[in-house]
């Protein structure tokens, strides 16, 4: 894979491959890239300003996380929103964040809320001022302080992927009310890890995906 070159992908990135996962996986799940979009090389290469390189690379992922499929004389394109992936997705991620919340709770506590709490603080402030790009932004960083405290391993390979699957639901899950009862959740789940209390992480963890769940599929209009 290429290294990053100058400026923002150097920034934030390891290498341009990276950038281009990251900056397509964005419109993917704020929508600016609807389901059944063509996913195209050289109008994205040329928007990202990196090599075609990079993008095909970038597709490898993006079909992996089930953000992308590839169908014969179409190419590639976003991936439709089905309900069972839904539902399936944040089954999982139930499963690594209640597993990575049990183990830094009992293991990195004070460190990681102390980690979590600039993010905390940027949530409430979206919570009733948001800019979606800006609350996916928070939001995920605040959740992958969670899986960074993992250390290196196939836990926290497994949560940023699940994570990063899901993402479309859970940003649609980030509506209205929605924000102020998951800031509460956030809130709580900071506290619990400042606390070491390891039964109150987790328990508040199943109750956020819970919640969270709950809410995309109203948002994606598969209730009831």
């Amino acid at each position: 894979m290429e290294p990053a070159g100058p400026g923002r992908a150097a920034g934030e990135h390891e290498t341009l491959t990276d950038f281009a996962v990251d900056e397509i996986r964005k419109k993917i799940v704020l929508g600016w890239l609807p389901p059944g979009a063509k996913l195209r090389v050289d109008p994205l290469a040329k928007e990202l300003a990196v090599s075609r390189v990079p993008v095909r690379e970038a597709f490898r992922e993006l079909l992996a996380e089930g953000l992308a499929e590839v169908y014969p004389r179409r190419g590639a394109v976003v991936s439709e929103i089905r309900r069972h992936d839904v539902e399936d997705g944040y089954r999982m991620l139930e499963l690594m964040e209640v597993m990575a919340a049990e183990r830094v709770a009992a293991t990195a506590s004070a460190e990681t809320a102390e980690r979590m709490r600039p993010h905390l603080l940027r949530l409430k402030e979206l919570a009733t001022d948001p800019d979606p790009l800006e609350h996916l932004l928070a939001h995920r960083a605040f959740h992958f302080e969670v899986f960074s405290a993992l250390g290196p391993g196939m836990l926290q390979r497994t949560a940023r992927m699940m994570w990063h699957a899901s993402e479309r639901h859970i940003n649609t899950s980030a509506r209205g009310e929605r924000l102020h009862q998951a800031y509460h959740e956030h809130s709580e789940l900071v506290r619990f890890f400042e606390e070491g209390d390891t039964v109150g992480a987790v328990a508040m963890t199943r109750m956020h995906v819970a919640h969270g769940c709950q809410a995309a599929l109203r948002g994606l209009g598969f209730a009831g």
